[in-house]
C-alpha cells in the first residue's frame, strides 16, 4: 500500500471534481407495452441504459433506454432475451434464447440489429460485457463444460480456458471465474488465479474486489489487501477509492492510503464508486449518493415505491436502479 501522503498527491492530480453539481430527479423508465417489470443493469455515460423488461410467468426482453428517447425492446431470436451491459458506443451485449431453448450470446449495435456471437462447437453461451473497443467477454458451454470467451470487435471468438468471464476493461483485462476460483486474463491470454473467492467488481486497471473466507480483499496488480472478516467490497475505481459494506454499513475504503471511512450507519450499502470518487447505494429504503467529502444525499423516491435499490453509476453521476412496490411489481429507473 502506498503512503498517505502519495495518496493526497495522486487525488490532486487526477481526481475531477464531482459531477453531480445539481440535485438528482428520479425518473420511472417503464416498461414494454403490456409487461409488469423492468430491471435497469447498465449505463454509459450518455445516459443510454441496458436493462431487461419483463411480462408475465417467466417472459423476459432486453432493452435499451436512449437518453433523450423511450424504452426500445431489442431484436431477438423469437423467445425471450436478457441485457448484461452497454459500451461507449450503445452497443448491448447479452443473450437472446434459441428455438431448441438454448442461450445464445449476442450484441446488439447502435441501431438495434442483432448479431450472434458464435462459438465453435458450443451448445449455448451467454455474454456478459463489453470495453468500449467493441471486445465482448462470457462464457460459452463446449462438451458439457462452461469455457471463458473473448469476442473480438470483429466476430472472431477466441476460447481462454475453462470457467467464466464476467468484466473486461478498457485495458483489455478479463475478471472471471474458474471454479472456486477467481482469475485475471491478461490482453495475451495469460491467466492468473486471484483467490478462492467471489468476484465483485473491477476497474479499468484491472484491478479487483470480492471475498475470501477470510472476508474483503482487494486484488491490485500490485498484490493483495484483506480488509477484514466483515468487509464486503463491491466496486472500486481507478483513483484509489473502494466502496462496499462493513457490519450493514456504507463504507469507502482508501486503496492508496489505507484508512476506512464509514458512510452511514446501518442499514446502508454502498455499491457503486466512481472517478470523482463519488458514491452511490442505499440508506434504508433510499438510494443515496455520497461525495467524495463523505456529503450524504438522499435521493428522491419514486411515487408509490416501497424500497429503492442501486444498480449502476456512470462517471458524469448518473445513477440507476431499481424501485421495489407492495404488490411485488419493480421498475427500472435513473436519477440524473
Amino acid at each position: 500500500m502506498r503512503t498517505a501522503m502519495v495518496a493526497a498527491v495522486v487525488a490532486a492530480l487526477i481526481i475531477p471534481a464531482t459531477a453531480q453539481a445539481a440535485p438528482l430527479a428520479v425518473e420511472d423508465l417503464g416498461t414494454l407495452p403490456g409487461d409488469l417489470r423492468s430491471t435497469a443493469i447498465d449505463i454509459n455515460d450518455s445516459g443510454s441504459i441496458a436493462g431487461v423488461s419483463y411480462g408475465t410467468g417467466t417472459s423476459q426482453h432486453a432493452v435499451r433506454w436512449d437518453r433523450w428517447d423511450g424504452i426500445k425492446k431489442l431484436a431477438d431470436l423469437g423467445f425471450d432475451s436478457w441485457a448484461a451491459a452497454i459500451s461507449r458506443d450503445n452497443v448491448v451485449v447479452g443473450y437472446a434464447v434459441t428455438s431448441a431453448g438454448a442461450t445464445q450470446a449476442v450484441k446488439w449495435n447502435s441501431s438495434g440489429t442483432l448479431v450472434q456471437l458464435a462459438v465453435a462447437g458450443a451448445t449455448s453461451s451467454v455474454a456478459y460485457d463489453i470495453n468500449d473497443s467493441g471486445t465482448v467477454i462470457g462464457t460459452a458451454t463446449i462438451n458439457g463444460v462452461s469455457q471463458v470467451v473473448r469476442w473480438e470487435s470483429w466476430g472472431e471468438a477466441r476460447v481462454l480456458g475453462t470457467g467464466s468471464a464476467l468484466r473486461i476493461t478498457n485495458g483489455d483485462w478479463v475478471i472471471g471465474t474458474s471454479g472456486a476460483d477467481v482469475v485475471r486474463w491478461n490482453a495475451s491470454g495469460v491467466r492468473t488465479v486471484l483467490d478462492t473467492g467471489t468476484f465483485a467488481g473491477v476497474n479499468q486497471l484491472g484491478d479487483a474486489v470480492g471475498t475470501t473466507s477470510a472476508g474483503g480483499v482487494l486484488w491490485l496488480r500490485s498484490g493483495k489487501t484483506q480488509l477484514g472478516a466483515g468487509a464486503r467490497p463491491s466496486d472500486i475505481n481507478d483513483n484509489g477509492a473502494a466502496v462496499g459494506v462493513v457490519s450493514s454499513q456504507a463504507t469507502r475504503w482508501d486503496v492508496f492510503g489505507g484508512g476506512v471511512e464509514t458512510l452511514a450507519s446501518a442499514p446502508s450499502t454502498a455499491s457503486e464508486v466512481n472517478s470523482s470518487w463519488l458514491v452511490a447505494g442505499t440508506v434504508g429504503t433510499s438510494a443515496a449518493t455520497w461525495d467524495m467529502a463523505g456529503t450524504q444525499t438522499l435521493l428522491p423516491t419514486l411515487p408509490g415505491a416501497a424500497r429503492h435499490s442501486v444498480s449502476g453509476l456512470s462517471d458524469v453521476g448518473q445513477v440507476i436502479g431499481v424501485a421495489n412496490f407492495a404488490n411485488g411489481t419493480y421498475r427500472a429507473v435513473v436519477w440524473r
